[in-house]
């Protein structure tokens, strides 16, 4: 329940798909694992990569999710 009012638009150059996330430090890029918790593997838009739009999500999400796959 956090209400939040829009008040304008920063332009189509300033638009992103996703920011902010677990921050890549915490996460073992050869295989997508947390080093903090040994179970838990993060893929996709859930890391902290701001990226233009415009198809970047869709590859970052395809990439991650292929790397976690094939470790778990």
């Amino acid at each position: 329940a956090l209400p939040l009012t829009i008040t304008g638009l920063m332009g189509f150059d300033r638009a992103v798909v996703s920011d902010g996330g677990v921050i890549l430090e915490e996460i073992d890029m050869r295989t997508m694992r947390s080093r903090l918790h040994s179970n838990v593997y993060v893929t996709g838009d859930l890391l902290n990569i701001s990226r233009p739009s415009g198809g970047f999500s869709l590859q970052l999400c395809w990439t991650t999710g292929y790397v976690a796959g094939k470790n778990v």
